[in-house]
Order: structure tokens, then C-alpha cells, then sequence
């Protein structure tokens, strides 16, 4: 099955793909968080492949465009990571009650900011397993060095890629530790990072390997960007995550 669906969060119209097994369920369910300036589908379809993917494999995979991206409501000077959070909570609780959907197997799959994003959403909604690739845990960094901002000298908006993004979006996120509220997650994690991240350096996932210790596994793609561009490093994130997704059954 495919289908589009829209969900209303805090009264703001967000829109998504479900991408279910054929038959009528109940399946493992996966959401799939996207990152920073692209959406669902995901750049050269990284994300779109991994949901064909899953449902081949047998999960159902459900993935929404952030307000403000894609084909959702808003703008994108909008954003904000702590409505973004609460988006992400809200698509977990609007999957989790889907009839298609295995309330006992439920995951949390996301890239770069989605990625933080679910590592930060786990402990809340404790899942049955997590897969992060390359979670942005520098994006603060690598955001404000694509637009020259300065702290305290913020401009009122910035363009980056054609986009225009509040500084509040700036100020909100440098003030988050990501890491402490990813604290208490009980189960399994897999992390997967290119070695030659250019937005998110590989060394991120040392933070993140030092706070889940034994309940994680490290995927590092040799020589990968950070958007997966090469058809052979896509297929090593796609295995790695489902072969970690299916020993979580």
C-alpha cells in the first residue's frame, strides 16, 4: 500500500507517505524522521529507496515532511527543533494507532537532524529500537558556518539554499544539549555515519557510542558524504539498518 495522509499538529497541517507490506498487517512499523532543508522523499531519494526497502523486507515505513518542508503547511522560516519535536512525537503517536501498524515493534529511523530529532524523541516514546544516520549533533555548527552568523549579532533572517531561516531557529537550537535529553532510552540503538561526513563529522558519533555504551552498534561507511550520494554507500546504510531492524524482532 501507498498512501498520502495528513496529520494536524498544534493545529498546523504536516503531510506524509505510508508505505505498507501487501495484506492487511499488523507490521513492524518504522518512522522515518528527515533533516534539516530536504523532506520526506530525501536527496537522490535516499530516503524514499529506504522505505521500498523496508517494505520489502516486510516493515511498514511511515514518513512525514516536517511543517514548514516539502509539501506541509508553513514556511520554512517557521522552524523551530522544538516543534519539531513535538512533530515528532506526534507522528510516533498517530503510527502507533494505525491498524497497519505492530504497537510492540515499533522503530524510529532518522538522518542528520531527524536523526537527533529521534534520539531525543526515544527516551519519551522508548520504541523498540533506534537507527541514527548521521545524526547532526553539529548542526548549530555546521548551519551557522553556511551563513556566517554570528551569536549575538544574529540577523533576523538568512537564506540557505533558496530558504529563508529565522535566527530564533539559531538561537533555540545552540541552546539545546542534544545529548542530555537523548539520555534514557532503554533499548537498542544503531548508528550509522559516512567517514567522510562534510556537514556532521564522523567524530559526533563518539558522544553518542559513550551514552548508549553496550546498547549500541556503529556502522561506519568508508569514504560516505553526508547524504549517502553513491548507490554503494546507500545500499551499506540500507543493510546495516534493516539487518539491525530485523534482529530487533
Amino acid at each position: 500500500m501507498f498512501k498520502s495522509v495528513e496529520l494536524t499538529v498544534s493545529g498546523k497541517t504536516i503531510r506524509g507517505t505510508i508505505m505498507t507490506p501487501a495484506g492487511d498487517g499488523p507490521f513492524p512499523t518504522i518512522c522515518f524522521y528527515h533533516g534539516f532543508s530536504v523532506d520526506r522523499v530525501g536527496i537522490d531519494r535516499l530516503h524514499f529507496l529506504f522505505s521500498k526497502r523496508c517494505v520489502e523486507e516486510g516493515f511498514a515505513c511511515v514518513r512525514f515532511d516536517f511543517y514548514g518542508c516539502g509539501e506541509s503547511d508553513g514556511d520554512f522560516r517557521e522552524k523551530r527543533i522544538s516543534f519539531e519535536l513535538e512533530q515528532t512525537l506526534a507522528i510516533y503517536d498517530w503510527t502507533i494507532q494505525q491498524s497497519f501498524a505492530d504497537s510492540e515493534r515499533m522503530f524510529m529511523v532518522g538522518h542528520s537532524l531527524g536523526g537527533i530529532l529521534s534520539s531525543m524523541a526515544a527516551p519519551l516514546r522508548q520504541p523498540r529500537a533506534i537507527a541514527l544516520w548521521s545524526p547532526g549533533l553539529t548542526a548549530y555548527y555546521d548551519i551557522s558556518n553556511r551563513i556566517h552568523a554570528v551569536p549575538s549579532r544574529y540577523k533576523e533572517v538568512y537564506s540557505v539554499g533558496g530558504l529563508l531561516l529565522s535566527s530564533e531557529f539559531l538561537t533555540e537550537l545552540r541552546a539545546i544539549d542534544i545529548i542530555e535529553k537523548s539520555t534514557g532510552f532503554r533499548n537498542k540503538v544503531l548508528i550509522v555515519h559516512g567517514e567522510l561526513d562534510e556537514k556532521v563529522p564522523v567524530y559526533v558519533t563518539g558522544p553518542y557510542m559513550d551514552l548508549y555504551g553496550e546498547q549500541a552498534a556503529l556502522k561506519i561507511v568508508d569514504g560516505a558524504n553526508h547524504q549517502y550520494s553513491d548507490w554503494s554507500w546507500k545500499q551499506q546504510v540500507y543493510d546495516a539498518s534493516i539487518d539491525f531492524l530485523k534482529a530487533q524482532l
